[in-house]
């Protein structure tokens, strides 16, 4: 099973089992992405920084792949997720893995 699926299992039972906090929790995010003036590309790569720092493969996965989709190039979600590393030092960059890993996936 690969990050997205291991992501989109956790999202079934959470629907499943706590379903009006899922809810919310959804509704929460989503309204995150629909303000301000930031291009949804930004927010992606802002998500990918924020997915390293949080040490999150599967969070990195989707969000390599969200702002692959968007738009953002290699180098760009590259230098999202090495912003991180220089925020968050070596434990940061042992995650660069799964940044390398979604990135061949959709890259090469």
């Amino acid at each position: 099973m690969n990050a997205a699926e291991k992501a989109a299992e956790a999202m079934t039972y959470l629907q499943k089992y706590a379903p009006d906090s899922y809810a919310k929790y959804l509704e929460f995010t989503k309204k995150l992405g629909e303000t301000g003036s930031l291009a949804p590309v930004t927010l992606e790569l802002i998500l990918v920084a924020c997915a390293v720092m949080s040490q999150c493969d599967m969070c990195i996965t989707i969000h390599v792949e969200n702002a692959a989709a968007q738009g953002a190039s290699r180098e760009d979600i590259l230098q999202a997720a090495l912003m991180a590393v220089a925020m968050g030092g070596s434990p940061k960059l042992m995650y660069m893995k799964y940044v390398f890993e979604a990135l061949e996936d959709l890259f090469d």
